[in-house]
């Protein structure tokens, strides 16, 4: 978009809210936030890095930025020189007009993150002076006008920005690289010449900046990288291979010397506080007899969480955090040793710069995602008792159904405010009622397919003995559901006729650990009639 179109969609700006301060760093403390408003951001004084979504800055005197929601922000400030900076918080919608009739929009920018403007421009430094130090009453008077000037300094700034490439220069280039090539051979003249400093004038001043040396700062990424390997079943000389080490023995040694113990009891002596990310993984490790220090809120995903693990409500140490906005400045400060996520969630490169992040791949067939834990954690033992468990469990309860009901189907429908979805073999509840359960798949159901998104006579079509419904925790969902009651194809279904229909409370996440598993197949069971034990 050309810089006059960006111009004159910010004259259709609408500040809703302003509010200005300032801000000083702590000496030689990391303060990492996920940005929650638009901010003008400037560096006052003081030396330090500001680093956003994973991007390393280098900062000094009248450096400028502009922040947006969802940025994920981390400022470093130098030991002797804390930076001070003023800010400009604000909200905002852009007004468009189409066919005569005005609405809003989510505001954006062309250019966020640091700006590169003139260094001769004292009118937009004067600008920001006489934003922080008016006494802004709280009149209504005094908020337009505040609005007014924050509305020019704004315009003012993309005008007069240099580019809408955002350069890298001097230490940020230098720094850039290490982030990201600490695998290859680096070399400390290179930095330098990157910088454009000599090799000891570049050292001291990465140090000063940073409180460790540039190679303390290559081997410190290379030893969090190789800490998530290890959870892997990686030799370790592929490990010392992919973090840049081309010697297994010394890759060895100096993992021993930064950690206190050697890379192959990592997991097993040194891991103990454990971050689970996704449904099911925070019961993995409390089935491994560890207790993690977060999980997953079921709240905003089911309507009635009859099934909810009580070890949720007995861990006051315990981060539990919400599915659909977590909240990882919180996660930050409980300083885990370790994150668990699965390949289910959307990848987040923050979770890096919080702990070493393993991503487990998901499978339903929870015994061996177990299994792959056991061992890597030195907890076999655990593993192999809950594997028989579940075995003997599933073996005494698929009798029982049989003789009780003969040959049976069975379907799982989720309702939300978008679709009605029926599961097939080849997700959790499919292995928990066909696998677990020893019942049928309809005989119409196409066998290969995970899922189904059916219409609201579909049910007759299938017309399964036995039916587990979920409806999504959202008045939109509930009324769906209501529909789906009343439709032609839900009232003749045979399931229906013969008061085979069940509420699945959260047996849909539960089912993806080994104790929701159990607890889902006993759930079960008692719907059928069967007796456990």
């Amino acid at each position: 978009m050309e810089r006059n179109d960006w111009i004159k969609r910010l004259e259709q700006l609408y500040l809703s809210s302003v509010h200005i301060c300032q801000y000083v760093g702590i000496s030689g403390e990391a303060q990492h936030r996920v940005w929650k408003r638009f901010a003008v951001c400037r560096v006052m004084d003081g030396k330090g890095t500001l680093t956003i979504d994973n991007v390393m800055h280098t900062l000094s005197r009248d450096d400028w930025f502009v922040l947006s929601p969802g940025m994920h922000v981390e400022l470093q400030t130098d030991i002797e020189a804390p930076v001070r900076v003023q800010l400009i918080l604000f909200s905002g919608v852009e007004l468009v007009r189409t066919n005569n009739v005005w609405h809003t929009k989510p505001l954006d920018f062309p250019i966020t993150g640091k700006l590169q403007l003139p260094t001769n421009r004292r009118d937009i430094q004067e600008m920001m002076d006489q934003f922080i130090y008016t006494n802004f009453a709280a009149a209504e008077s005094d908020n337009i006008g505040k609005k007014y000037l924050l509305h020019q300094l704004l315009i003012q700034l993309m005008t007069n920005v240099k580019s809408f490439v955002q350069p890298h220069v001097a230490m940020d280039l230098a720094i850039d690289y290490m982030t990201h090539h600490y695998t290859k051979d680096i070399r400390m003249h290179d930095m330098a010449r990157l910088a454009g400093l000599s090799v000891n004038h570049f050292i001291r001043t990465f140090k000063r900046q940073f409180g460790i040396t540039p190679m303390d700062y290559i081997q410190k990424q290379r030893m969090t990288r190789a800490k998530q390997l290890l959870f892997s079943t990686d030799k370790i000389k592929m490990i010392a291979e992919q973090v840049g080490y081309k010697d297994e023995h010394y890759f060895s040694r100096v993992f021993k010397k930064n950690e206190g113990v050697a890379p192959t009891f990592y997991m097993k002596n040194k891991v103990k506080r454990i971050a689970t990310l996704y449904y099911g993984l925070d019961d993995v490790v409390l089935t491994l007899g560890l207790k993690p220090v977060s999980a997953l809120s079921y709240v905003q995903r089911v309507t009635h969480p009859t099934l909810m693990p009580a070890h949720q409500a007995d861990s006051p140490q315990g981060l539990i955090l919400d599915s659909s906005g977590q909240n990882y400045d919180k996660l930050k400060g409980l300083r885990p040793d370790l994150i668990i996520t699965s390949d289910r969630m959307e990848p987040n490169e923050s979770l890096h710069h919080i702990a070493p992040t393993a991503i487990l791949k998901h499978t339903n067939q929870v015994g061996k995602s177990l299994l792959y834990m056991a061992n890597i954690m030195g907890r076999n033992e655990y593993a192999i008792r809950w594997i028989e468990q579940h075995a003997d469990l599933s073996h005494v309860l698929q009798n029982r159904i049989h003789s009780e009901w003969g040959k049976q189907s069975a379907m799982f429908i989720r309702v939300s405010s978008e679709f009605y979805r029926m599961y097939g073999l080849h997700n959790q509840t499919g292995s928990l009622l066909y696998d677990d359960m020893g019942l049928h798949m309809p005989e119409n159901y196409p066998s290969e397919q995970w899922a189904v998104e059916m219409n609201i006579n579909d049910v007759q079509l299938y017309n399964a003995d036995h039916l587990f419904v979920m409806v999504d925790p959202t008045a939109e969902a509930r009324t769906q559901f209501q529909r789906l009651m009343k439709s032609d194809g839900w009232i003749t279904s045979k399931a229906v006729q013969e008061g085979h229909v069940y509420d699945a409370g959260d047996m849909f996440f539960q089912t993806l650990g080994p104790t929701g598993r159990v607890r889902a197949m006993k759930y079960v069971a008692k719907q059928l009639g069967v007796t456990v034990g």
